[in-house]
């Protein structure tokens, strides 16, 4: 039967699931927490230097949380403790993502449920484009650096609801159709 117990025999939490549980527990505003391995992000991480805005209207919420800047936990280690979780949620402290360094990210966003899934989501798909921005940038023998304080700040604030509603309908029309 579909949806029943029985479907998840062999199932158990997942090794990381204090993840969620500290980031939770520590930001109370947070409804939702992505914890994801990019392999973009995770090389990005290995260069040792911060993720910069390189673009501005291509992505402006990327560049914005760029510009604030975007922590680093310098752990590669498996979250699997509560002390483990603590070191992350502190480098996390009160911005929307943490990039593990070696390891992957996380994203925590507030709010209703179902806007903050897709927020948190789409956070972590902008840190991951960053990264690959960078990486390619790296990988044509350029060097990443920022836009201009003055271009930064003419970017215009569209609003979360059409950053997160226009990029949410977005990634949905690039999943595979299934019959």
């Amino acid at each position: 039967m579909a949806g029943s117990v029985g479907e998840l025999s062999g199932w158990t939490a997942p090794n990381e699931l204090v993840i969620h549980r500290a980031v939770l527990h520590r930001r109370p505003e947070a409804t939702a927490v992505v914890h994801a391995h990019p392999p973009a992000v995770v090389a990005a991480s290995l260069l040792d230097e911060p993720l910069v805005p390189i673009y501005g209207a291509y992505d402006i919420p990327g560049a914005r949380m760029a510009a604030d800047g975007i922590p680093m936990w310098d752990r590669s280690a498996l979250i699997t403790t509560d002390d483990l979780a603590a070191g992350m949620t502190d480098a996390l402290a009160d911005r929307p993502v943490v990039i593990l360094r070696g390891h992957g990210l996380v994203s925590v966003a507030g709010g209703d449920p179902v806007t903050a899934v897709r927020t948190a989501v789409l956070q972590a798909v902008a840190v991951d484009t960053l990264a690959r921005m960078t990486l390619a940038v790296r990988q044509a023998g350029g060097t990443p650096r920022p836009i201009s304080d003055d271009d930064l700040a003419a970017l215009p604030d569209l609003g979360g609801g059409f950053n997160v509603e226009t990029m949410w309908r977005h990634l949905l029309t690039r999943l595979p159709r299934r019959v």
